[in-house]
């Protein structure tokens, strides 16, 4: 309970997610000390063997402590596959369990806060960030007990079989302290600058393959080829500095290591020859210090990984700490949008901005009646895509209201809000799946009579109706076995399965030919005549038999009305549809 709590509070705390595997994640470590106290005993009786049986000759003596040698590396075997397998199981468990939780962050993100992280970004915190930190707490959790146990237990043992000898452990566990937190210091600014190269490869790599008709289209082959090779060079140069020195901190710890055993070997056979130390007694102080040293090598890899590990959670706690604009209202306004037939949308002074400096939406006050449809026409760049945005809460408005239904939209719960809404992107895109599958996004238990209705009044029922599965017939990743055009009608077919009382048509007919924009047009307007419609568009034809017709420039209103009205009272609205009707130019009458 109190690690969902850490959640709810956005807090990201990567040892919260062990509560759940709190059984393995005990019984590992536990396992692991278990192997670790087999091995100790090792060197201690192989001095025994050495001391007694081979110097006295007693095979007898000889075999039965090989026995029980054999028996404690097969008890060993036992433990530390046991341990193994409960630490899989919690660290792996984990990671399962913060990819879940990232992505569900992720997915309470509004537009706002989507646009602060690109998608390779999004795509390696919630995938290899998080695989980095299930694994740092698998390794920590087989050193945790392991490592230090073998390191004070052989220490202890290596003193009780010679002190003056082990002088030379309490130089080396210094000298090899000093190495770790030098390198480390070096390591860890390149590990982060490593991630953010990475994502800048990714990003690219993405784009790429999501652009490779246009790429294609223009020959641009080469140009892509060497932007990508700039970022991975990039990349690799940032790896090679990281890889050279993780690749020196094995050797100065072997060379400090092999300094400290020819050391050991000089001095121990020194004691030997004088009589005061025995072959066993050498024998087993080589076995406890190469233990000590496989223990101090080990601690210093879970530090390296621990450093791998914070670059990872600090960049999941980015992810969390960003908490979405639009939320839920602490008590949302009391409606069934299943109930609401036709909807009235009402904008009072509304003002937007992207970046809080510059407004792409200037004080606009507009009153839509429930049924009623508004074409929303202007230059790129001008507008038209933020003001429908705010409608759906995609984005909230940085000043003044939007209500419907005279509710403001803030009042909503946000899923009822949206399920009044069909909402058609200004870029069409499929799911992978069937055609049905895709239709039911919006209803999930939409009938075939209902997806076919709409189908029809999308203009998409024609061609679906020739695929020998119909319904079932399967869409590829992205839609990528449709048209641009059928890729549009069925994205609007989408929008209208269930009837919402609000159609939001994002620029989404611009693959449409003139014919069949026109019959799309005719069809919405005789088919959903109780429904609120939204259309943004460049063409002055997919409009001209709106309502009333928004001409936006620059985020400002400058003209609302007719169609003909406006041909004659807004001079920007005359230019657009002058130049798309070159046969019949109008001048201001």
């Amino acid at each position: 309970m109190k690690a969902n709590k850490n959640r709810k509070e956005n807090i990201f705390k990567p040892l919260s997610y062990l509560r759940k595997y709190k059984l393995m994640a005990t019984l590992g470590p536990i396992c692991k000390a278990l192997e670790a106290s087999t091995e100790i005993m090792t060197p201690f009786f192989m001095a025994k063997i050495i001391d007694y049986g081979i110097a006295n000759g007693d095979k007898p003596y000889i075999w039965w402590m090989a026995a029980l040698i054999l028996g404690l590396n097969l008890l060993a075997i036992i433990f530390a596959v046991l341990g193994q397998k409960f630490i899989s199981v919690a660290s792996e468990g984990m990671g399962k369990e913060i990819r879940r939780d990232v992505y569900r962050k992720i997915t309470t993100y509004s537009y706002a806060e989507l646009d602060k992280f690109s998608t390779a970004e999004l795509l390696n915190r919630t995938l290899q960030s998080s695989m980095h930190i299930s694994r740092g707490i698998g390794a920590i959790l087989r050193v945790a007990l392991r490592s230090p146990l073998l390191l004070i237990g052989c220490s202890i043992l290596a003193m009780l079989v010679d002190l003056k000898l082990s002088i030379i452990f309490i130089v080396v566990v210094p000298v090899l302290t000093i190495i770790m937190v030098w390198i480390m210091r070096k390591i860890s600014p390149l590990l982060i600058e490593s991630k953010a190269r990475l994502d800048r490869t990714t990003e690219i790599t993405r784009e790429n393959l999501s652009g490779v008709r246009v790429v294609r289209a223009f020959n641009k082959q080469d140009f892509e080829i060497h932007r990508f090779d700039t970022a991975n060079n990039n990349l690799i140069q940032t790896d090679l500095k990281v890889g050279a020195w993780q690749a020196a901190l094995p050797a100065l710890i072997s060379l400090t290591i092999s300094t400290a055993i020819f050391c050991l070997l000089y001095f121990g056979s020194v004691r030997v020859n004088i009589g005061g130390f025995s072959q066993g007694d050498l024998i087993a102080f080589i076995g406890y210090f190469g233990q000590i040293s496989a223990a101090i090598v080990n601690i210093i890899h879970m530090v390296a990984i621990f450093v791998r590990m914070k670059t990872a959670q600090v960049r999941i706690e980015e992810v969390f700490k960003l908490n979405t604009s639009v939320i839920n209202p602490k008590k949302p306004a009391d409606i069934n949008p299943n109930q609401i037939i036709a909807s009235k949308v009402e904008f009072r002074n509304v003002s937007f901005s992207y970046d809080k400096l510059k407004n792409v939406v200037i004080d606009l006050s507009l009153v839509v009646e429930p049924g009623e449809t508004i074409g929303i026409i202007g230059g790129t760049g001008s507008g038209k895509s933020s003001i429908v945005n705010l409608i759906p809460r995609l984005y909230d408005a940085t000043e003044g209201a939007i209500l419907v239904n005279d509710v403001d939209v803030k009042q909503y719960k946000i899923e009822d809000l949206r399920q009044l809404i069909g909402f058609v992107p200004q870029h069409p895109m499929l799911f992978e799946g069937t055609i049905r599958e895709n239709m039911r996004w919006r209803k999930e238990d939409a009938t075939d009579e209902e997806i076919v209705k709409a189908l029809m009044v999308a203009q998409a029922y024609e061609f679906v109706r020739e695929y020998p599965d119909f319904l079932d017939h399967k869409v590829q990743r992205g839609g990528t076995n449709f048209s641009g055009g059928q890729k549009q009608r069925l994205t609007i077919a989408r929008a209208l399965v269930g009837q919402p009382s609000i159609i939001i048509m994002d620029d989404s007919a611009s693959a449409l030919d003139l014919a069949t924009d026109s019959h799309l047009r005719r069809a919405i307007k005789n088919g959903t005549k109780k429904m609120t419609t939204f259309i943004v568009s460049q063409r002055t034809n997919s409009i001209k038999d709106s309502d009333k017709i928004i001409v936006i420039d620059g985020g400002d209103i400058v003209g609302i009305g007719k169609h003909s009205d406006l041909l004659q009272t807004c001079e920007i609205y005359r230019e657009i549809y002058n130049s798309q009707n070159k046969k019949e130019v109008v001048v201001n009458g």
